[in-house]
């Protein structure tokens, strides 16, 4: 038997919602903040590209390779802006939401911190970044190698063999990701960074992992679903297509567009959203890591 509930653990999340609502209000100002910092940094660095590049659908063959080079080249540093906020922002909300499944009561100020917490998170997810791109520069010489190899006998063989590899890399990415999955629980709780200690802990636990995973998402899936239905309804009969479009694509051109009154407005709910999903999606791992760790399961086997 797992030493988990599937179940318990996947809607770890829905719990924390229901009993701390306080906090998702929390959450959903930060993430009103985040989202009007991020589309504000586009809009004011690189809105005519980034809209520009957005819009090219079919018409994409028609650019030259020069003119997209160049096009990439202009959307940059905006992007690169993003990249660096995205890697102070991402620790914070992993040590809030592993702070709100160990420490339920320390819910001050949505169970966001800046602290050692947070920079233990931040090294750890630099610890990954790491592997990611060994991992996947390991998956690209060898498409090379096999290639070569096959290319030699013909065309097809060679891009069957490249289509295999690419496929074997996306089953280890899955396998790694679930192995290593309990690694920002284990640095909150243990207060060390550590990456390869899920793997031990995992061991022989993939497939319930894998599920509860599976679980938590379709469940997120659901709540942006019926979130997304129920603006597309709204917004529909008040602004017709036009502002069903607003809601499918903000308008990034600059900054002046992206700041009116109707795309503040539909910021707020999509906000609220995005603080009901961070819970549902990233607490999974701090629920199974407790449970796995609790004084009943220490040697349970699978």
């Amino acid at each position: 038997m797992d030493s988990f509930s599937i179940t318990e653990a996947a809607f770890t999340g829905f719990r924390i919602v229901r009993r701390r609502p306080r906090a998702v209000i929390v959450w959903a100002v930060i993430q009103l903040a985040v989202s009007l910092a991020v589309g504000g940094v586009m809009a004011a660095m690189a809105g005519p590209d980034l809209m520009r590049l957005q819009g090219l659908g079919a018409a994409a063959a028609q650019i030259t390779d020069a003119e997209l080079l160049a096009l990439f080249g202009r959307l940059g540093p905006a992007f690169g802006v993003i990249a660096i906020f995205a890697l102070v922002f991402n620790p914070l909300l992993y040590a809030a939401m592993n702070r709100a499944v160990m420490r339920p009561d320390d819910d001050r100020f949505g169970y966001f911190r800046l602290g050692a917490d947070e920079a233990r998170q931040f090294g750890l997810m630099l610890l990954k970044i790491l592997v990611v791109l060994g991992g996947y520069m390991a998956v690209v010489l060898i498409a090379f190698a096999a290639a070569a190899a096959f290319g030699s006998l013909s065309k097809p063989a060679a891009g069957l063999a490249v289509a295999l590899v690419a496929l074997a890399g996306v089953g280890a990415a899955v396998f790694v990701a679930v192995r290593l999955s309990l690694a920002s629980a284990q640095t909150f709780a243990t207060a060390r960074v550590t990456l390869f200690g899920s793997w031990a802990l995992t061991r022989g636990r993939f497939w319930p992992i894998l599920g509860t995973y599976v679980l938590a998402d379709a469940f997120a899936a659901v709540v942006y679903l019926l979130w997304f239905v129920l603006t597309f309804a709204i917004v529909a009969a008040i602004g017709g297509l036009s502002g069903v479009a607003s809601v499918m694509r903000p308008d990034l051109s600059s900054l002046a567009a992206f700041l009116t009154p109707a795309a503040l407005a539909l910021s707020v709910p999509r906000a609220i959203v995005a603080a009901l999903l961070w819970p549902l999606v990233a607490t999974p791992p701090a629920a199974i890591h407790q449970r796995l760790t609790a004084p009943e399961s220490i040697g349970a086997t699978v």
